[in-house]
């Protein structure tokens, strides 16, 4: 009750605001929208969105040449092929089935708060983490809205990064003081197509909307009030509308700068793209052969083309010794082409901190210390997002168990289990050792590749324990006689 009657205040205190001077407000929000756009963040999540479904910058690529008049105009004479290749889509899918294809596991002293817990985030959150982790990887950060819709029930929503503003409490990006979420809506007016800007401010206290046409910006009283005229907040509870005490944006960030895994990449594949672009034009244009014809009577280029096209190219019939033709074929090295391109492919995997598989080092059966150093840079990469999300998992409790109405709630841990291929065999070995040695059985169990469920296979061996020291019978009175 206590804790309803706080974040009621909470609400008074934000409706008391709504009635004030909103001016200073609408200036710092449309600076703050201004320049977020306008910002190198922004730009790289752009990339990021881009180049994981294969929008490269290659594919906006043109040929120019100079006019009669000595001006730029585009070449179409020339091949202009846009190979555009899938490297860092297979990055970011290589690192979120890695740390994330595996469900994480949540572990409490309290097993019924957990079970609750466990009800209220639903079955479908882990596929959400899976999905704030391409976010993350593509944007820099993956936002999380908390919200309870009209049934009552506690949900979550990703927020896409293009279209909210975190305004931070600190330097180092820990806490928000307020954040800024805003969007475009289309509609007719009658026959015309118009758009409609809205900006949506929300404090720890609550949330104000405006609405911006004609390059004003304007309090949106309709979404700022009720029909009985109360002032709109986070959510509306029993006995009104409440707060949740905080932001309710989580931020589930990639890594500590906040930036997309595109920006460590972007120029190198430019740069793969281009090269296997330049090669295939040369294999692909027999135009870009340059012809010399001396002797040829017509000054018409159009016909000397068509002539040459046809292979039929008649000569006058002087006895000009300089009369003939002959070509000039541009000279690329297509084996130093095909050995850089090789060398940007290795670059984007060591710069990504992908999984390089080189298996004419490593062999088609890596052992398992191969199979780790194969995996170490990965791992790295991937770790360091699953420590941002345990973070940012830690701020989801908050949020559900203000929800729950719990003040003092246990503590909880969450593991996310890496997916790691191994070599089977040897995990199968190493685990008959550790059990021969006396290892607890619940240790060996955990490391052993062919085990899921823990609980369930040490049932399993218990129930068959029973049997172990019996003699069948048949076979003993078989060895009596």
């Amino acid at each position: 009750m206590k804790l309803f009657k706080r974040l009621k205040r909470g609400v008074k205190a934000m409706a008391n605001e709504l009635r004030s001077n909103n001016s200073d407000l609408l200036m710092m929000i449309d600076n703050k929208i201004s320049s977020f756009k306008a910002s190198d963040k922004y730009r790289n999540a752009v990339n990021g969105r881009k180049y994981y479904v294969t929008e490269n910058d290659i594919l906006k690529h043109v040929n120019y040449t100079l006019d009669e008049n000595g001006r730029k105009a585009k070449d179409e004479s020339q091949a202009n092929n846009k190979l555009a290749h899938a490297h860092y889509k297979n990055m970011v899918d290589e690192k979120v089935s890695y740390a994330l294809s595996k469900e994480y596991t949540l572990s409490c002293d309290d097993e019924a708060y957990l079970r609750q817990l466990q009800d209220t985030l639903g079955k479908s959150f882990p596929y959400k983490m899976m999905k704030l982790g391409y976010e993350a990887s593509n944007t820099g950060i993956g936002w999380l809205h908390p919200y309870i819709d009209e049934k009552g029930s506690f949900q979550t929503m990703i927020v896409p990064y293009e279209r909210f503003v975190p305004i931070w409490k600190d330097n180092e990006h820990e806490e928000l003081s307020a954040g800024i979420y805003f969007y475009t809506e289309v509609y007719r007016e009658g026959s015309k197509e118009r758009e409609r800007k809205h900006a949506e401010y929300w404090t720890a206290e609550g949330v104000q909307c405006f609405i911006k046409e004609d390059k004003v910006w304007l309090s949106d009283y309709k979404n700022n009030f009720d029909e009985a005229g109360n002032a709109v907040s986070h959510y509306q509870g029993k006995e009104g509308w409440c707060s949740w005490g905080k932001v309710p944006f989580i931020p589930f960030k990639n890594n500590f700068i906040e930036a997309p895994d595109i920006k460590f990449v972007k120029s190198l594949i430019d740069g793969y793209d281009s090269s296997r672009s330049e090669a295939a034009n040369y294999i692909d244009d027999v135009r870009n052969l340059l012809y010399v014809i001396k002797g040829y009577t017509s000054n018409d280029k159009d016909k000397l083309r068509n002539e040459i096209r046809s292979r039929l190219l008649v000569l006058d019939n002087d006895d000009d010794e300089e009369s003939g033709a002959s070509v000039l074929s541009p000279s690329t090295d297509l084996t130093a082409v095909i050995a850089h391109s090789e060398q940007l492919k290795r670059d984007i995997i060591e710069a990504g901190q992908g999984v390089l598989k080189d298996f004419d080092k490593f062999g088609n059966n890596p052992s398992g210390i191969a199979l780790s150093f194969m995996y170490s840079s990965l791992d790295l990469k991937a770790g360091a997002m699953c420590t941002h999300f345990t973070f940012a998992f830690d701020e989801l409790m908050h949020f559900v168990n203000s929800f729950l109405d719990i003040r003092k709630a246990p503590e909880i841990k969450i593991t996310f289990n890496m997916n790691m291929k191994i070599n089977e065999t040897e995990n199968l070995d190493n685990c008959q050792r550790a059990k021969n040695l006396g290892v607890s059985t619940d240790t060996w169990l955990s490391k052993c590749a062919w085990v899921d469920d823990i609980q369930k296979e040490l049932d399993f061996i218990g129930e068959n324990e029973v049997f172990q020291d019996k003699v069948d019978i048949e076979d003993a009175e078989n060895k009596e006689e």
